[in-house]
């Protein structure tokens, strides 16, 4: 999708509204840390999505707006008010300071992080000493809370959530991304902008473009079918209800490292990940056998598999849109409609990383997760008001949803193959 992008030829200047404004970003798109996605909403307003990933005052200090301005309501921009409830919102928690990270609680997501690391090294000596399944089932385990932690907190640097400071927070990303969690950071930050604005989008005869929600893996909704040999589709159709979280259990977590190398051209993130490898190869031979190791290494993965999951009955069960359609609608509005909120007692957060909340985290990315609850509460009266009811379902709820979508295709596509 992005070489499509990058293929345009433009021949007038690129212009960006925010806030009625226009500015010039033709220079810009070269060095864009989100990468080209500014061609999107090129001659467009785009100031819900400029809110969502940037500090106004920072990245407009030094850029003026050119030429003459654009009709532009605040309660109402582009005639809905949820996205007037939007802009207030965003003002709102800034005061608030929601979008500041507590330095102790963020010292306390690290050292759990790398005390389940510790846990798991603990295990192998223990079953070295006496071979016993517990330890290393337990170690197993623990390791694997080591990545699903790492990833978390991958996801919040990626996001600049921690620190605001693109550099700072892209290096620590990098660290628990490539080196602690074995894939590449790069890679996973230009495919989670795609997914966060096209959340649930195809463009029709060219692919996904939500690069997270499947590459044409699944086919979660009859958009999806064209992107499939007809004799695969039928085929999967008739199983993926069926293989899908075996699928994510035993080969997914494995699957996202082979695609995020192959996607890769970067030294730094070759060199991360060349870190991982070095120091999981150093803890597998630690083992009686290397057998022993890598079975406990492939456990391990296969509990990770459990965050797959959770990241994707957030979308799976969720309606797909036309790109250019979604688009059209609201940014808010767009976000709160293409996902799926968990229901959770609080102290269950530590393990959804907090993206059990996925209605808060889309519409406001850089916030910090430790005050997603407070948000959600207000979050959720907003769309009361406006008529939108959010989707909230328990885990087993959502697992069970995403499991009904994928079989009712079968069903659609019998009605209507086409």
């Amino acid at each position: 999708m992005k070489e499509v992008i990058r293929s345009v030829v433009h021949d007038k200047p690129i212009l960006i509204g925010i806030r009625g404004n226009w500015y010039d970003v033709t220079s810009y798109v070269g060095h864009h840390p989100g990468g080209d996605v500014l061609l999107e909403f090129a001659g467009q307003d785009a100031t819900a999505q400029f809110l969502a990933y940037h500090d106004e005052e920072v990245v407009l200090r030094h850029r003026k707006p050119v030429g003459t301005g654009y009709v532009w309501d605040q309660k109402r921009p582009g005639g809905d008010a949820l996205e007037g409830d939007y802009l207030r919102l965003h003002q709102r928690f800034k005061s608030l300071g929601y979008f500041k990270t507590d330095m102790t609680w963020l010292a306390q997501k690290v050292a759990i992080t790398f005390g389940l690391l510790l846990a798991a090294l603990f295990c192998v000596v223990v079953f070295r000493r006496n071979g016993s399944a517990v330890p290393f089932f337990v170690g197993a385990v623990a390791l694997a809370g080591f990545w699903q932690q790492s990833g978390f907190l991958m996801h919040d640097f990626l996001h600049n959530q921690i620190f605001h400071h693109r550099k700072t927070d892209q290096a620590c990303g990098w660290f628990f991304a490539s080196v602690c969690f074995g894939i590449s950071a790069r890679w996973w930050r230009d495919e989670h902008n795609e997914h966060h604005l096209f959340t649930n989008t195809v463009i029709s005869g060219v692919g996904v473009s939500d690069p997270q929600m499947g590459e044409a893996i699944w086919a979660q909704d009859p958009k999806m079918f064209q992107f499939f040999k007809p004799w695969l589709l039928k085929l999967l159709l008739k199983v993926q209800h069926i293989i899908f979280l075996p699928t994510l259990i035993f080969v997914g977590p494995i699957g996202i490292k082979i695609d995020s190398y192959l996607s890769e051209d970067r030294p730094w993130e070759f060199l991360g990940v060349s870190l991982h490898w070095l120091w999981v190869v150093a803890l597998i031979s630690q083992f009686p056998t290397y057998l022993s190791g890598v079975l406990f290494w492939y456990t391990a993965s296969c509990c990770v598999g459990v965050l797959e999951i959770q990241l994707l009955i957030s979308h799976y069960s969720k309606d797909f849109e036309e790109k250019v359609d979604s688009k059209q609608m609201g940014f808010m509005r767009r976000q709160v409609t293409a996902v799926v909120d968990i229901d959770c007692p609080t102290w269950m957060d530590w393990f959804h990383g907090g993206l059990n909340l996925h209605s808060v985290h889309h519409c406001f990315p850089r916030i910090s997760r430790q005050h997603y609850r407070s948000v959600f509460k207000e979050l959720r009266c907003v769309c009361t008001d406006n008529g939108i009811k959010l989707d909230v379902k328990t885990w087993c709820g959502a697992v069970a949803a995403t499991l009904r979508r994928l079989q009712q295709m079968d069903t659609l596509f019998s009605i209507d193959p086409r």
